[in-house]
């Protein structure tokens, strides 16, 4: 399962182009996207409200709701 609650060191973390990174939403619920660890530690994209985590794959974020897997801890609800 997914850790959304774990934060990932700076060399796990999706490498996107500066800018494109806030632009991302949940293709589900809308919401924003924060940075996440899988179980075997590659990154992931997770939407806290909809409780996924999209992988990413070489650096590419993977927004299709059926590659997503189930976020086991959604952590805190952004504030905003």
């Amino acid at each position: 399962m997914n850790r959304p609650d774990t934060v990932p060191a700076p060399e796990q973390r999706a490498v996107l182009p500066c800018g494109l990174r806030s632009t991302l939403r949940c293709p589900l619920s809308g919401d924003e996207l924060v940075d996440g660890l899988d179980e075997a530690g590659r990154p992931t994209l997770v939407s806290r409200s909809a409780h996924l985590a999209y992988p990413v794959r070489d650096g590419v974020p993977i927004l299709l709701i059926h590659e997503a897997s189930r976020a086991t801890a959604p952590g805190p609800a952004p504030r905003g």
